[in-house]
């Protein structure tokens, strides 16, 4: 049973230096399209992972085998009674089969829970998928790098924490530093400046007491 967790592959996190070199490059006016694409198309796989983690949460689990040969199965979860984490996903196209416990623990801990920032994920999977000039596309990087979390319940305007340590490799207080510092000159890329304004402006708000450990790493259980 605890086989079909092999099956089961989740896209990285983007490593910092390869985020750092592009705005570098943009800063002296050069457009690396390689890396541009590199560090898109891997913010766009991670964040079609955690649309497809939120989405078995509520009961919908993409089939990883059937996906591995480009075919899109849907498995609806049943509730069953007693522990939940005993249920069995079987896929009715290929048999794939895993319970939900071993499921959930496939991406344990791995920043891939979408929290109060799936609006931001799902969004840039439309735009990045959409851009047509290599200016659309790092303006959807740069939009997405600096979104947030936000609160679910009664302050739903209020940003919990960046959604960049679910994108950035590194702990939430080093993501947090690294986008803080992030290279800024004279960019070539328009609207990165007012996405810079916005990301200081909602990082103001942020109630670091509330997910910041004493140790100064992420309280987020994930």
């Amino acid at each position: 049973m605890n086989d079909g967790r092999s099956e089961i592959q989740w896209s990285p996190r983007v490593p910092k230096w390869k985020i750092q070199r592009l705005y570098e490059l943009d800063a002296q006016g050069i457009i690396d399209e390689e890396l541009l694409d590199d560090v898109g198309f891997t913010l766009l796989l991670r964040c079609r992972d955690i649309i497809t983690i939120d989405e078995a949460n509520h009961g919908r689990v993409k089939c990883p085998r059937c996906a591995s040969q480009r075919r899109r199965t849907i498995i609806e979860r049943v509730s069953q009674k007693g522990d939940v984490r005993d249920e069995v996903i079987v896929c009715p196209e290929c048999g794939w089969q895993i319970t939900w416990g071993e499921y959930a623990l496939s991406f344990k801990r791995k920043q891939l829970n979408s929290g109060g920032a799936l609006t931001a994920f799902e969004r840039y999977v439309r735009e990045f998928k959409a851009a047509q000039r290599s200016q659309q596309k790092m303006l959807a990087i740069d939009r997405l790098i600096h979104e947030f979390h936000y609160s679910l319940r009664a302050q739903p305007d209020l940003p919990c924490r960046p959604a960049g340590v679910n994108l950035i490799q590194g702990k939430l207080m080093d993501v947090v530093q690294f986008l803080d510092e992030l290279t800024y000159g004279k960019q070539t890329t328009e609207g990165l400046e007012e996405n810079r304004a916005v990301w200081l402006e909602e990082m103001a708000k942020v109630p670091w007491i509330d997910f910041v450990s004493s140790d100064g790493q992420s309280g987020s259980k994930e």
